[in-house]
């Protein structure tokens, strides 16, 4: 019997299994926006976005949040996850430092401002109930001779300062349907004994980008308006006459701390 014949046999006996080559184990997927020497964060008009050099070309993200239907005291909603990931906006070639320009010229550039109704029309402020609280409305639209005289310039907002409380969704009255409510997405600031209400979806983007905790003493300050698309309370798109998809406003907002 030879040694290799000798071998094999001790290798059944004993479950000794040759040299075969083992599996390779699969790539670990890429986590992005960990600050790796490849990307760059910068707040193009009032968003953050995430730029990241992959070699051939430079990937454009911005924060987005995934959407879960979930039913609510006041019926099916279409509810924003707490925390964002990065969403692919778009692809640039050229350098990281030539995409970064690109895009703050993009966001620069003139665009036409459609009057839709709800723009027009000004909107009543909804009740607040009695107490110390003052609630900064998120929908609020601006006023007819503000569209007429700059309808492309923002207004002046004031800024808000205070220490974080809490953040969530809460209930509120709507105007315009007396004794009904409402829940919408709102941030709690206590500022010299007295509680402020800031209320607007576009809070959820400005907290994950602030990194806010309880207990922090921030400046808050809404920076203007952009467009997203509506949908119902089952989570489907809205569409016009036409088929068009129809957008709503959303305020954006940004948050320092103090």
């Amino acid at each position: 019997m030879t040694t290799t014949t000798f071998a094999r046999v001790l290798g059944g006996i004993f479950g000794v299994g040759g040299n075969e080559p083992s599996t390779p184990a699969a790539p670990a997927p890429i986590v992005v926006g960990q600050g790796g020497c490849n990307e760059r964060q910068v707040v193009i008009a009032g968003e953050a976005r995430l730029f990241r050099d992959e070699g051939d070309v430079v990937v454009q993200f911005r924060p987005a949040f995934d959407y879960v239907l979930r039913d609510t005291p006041v019926g099916m909603k279409l509810v924003p996850s707490l925390e964002p990931h990065w969403a692919v906006v778009s692809e640039h070639q050229g350098s990281l430092r030539d995409a970064i320009a690109a895009a703050i010229r993009s966001a620069a550039s003139p665009f036409p401002v459609e009057a839709d109704a709800r723009e027009i029309q000004p909107r009543a402020r909804a009740p607040v109930a009695p107490g110390p609280a003052t609630i900064d409305i998120d929908n609020e639209a601006p006023a007819l001779a503000s569209l007429a005289k700059a309808p492309t310039a923002r207004r002046t907002e004031r800024s808000h300062f205070g220490v974080v409380k809490e953040w969530g969704e809460r209930e509120f009255p709507d105007g315009k349907r007396p004794g009904k409510t409402y829940e919408a997405f709102c941030l709690m600031l206590e500022h010299r004994g007295e509680t402020s209400v800031l209320q607007g979806e576009g809070l959820r983007d400005a907290i994950a980008e602030a990194h806010c905790r309880l207990g922090d003493r921030v400046e808050v300050r809404r920076l203007g308006k952009t467009k997203v698309p509506a949908v119902d309370k089952r989570g489907q798109p809205k569409l016009d006459a036409s088929g068009a998809q129809i957008l709503w406003d959303k305020w954006l907002w940004s948050i320092t701390k103090k």
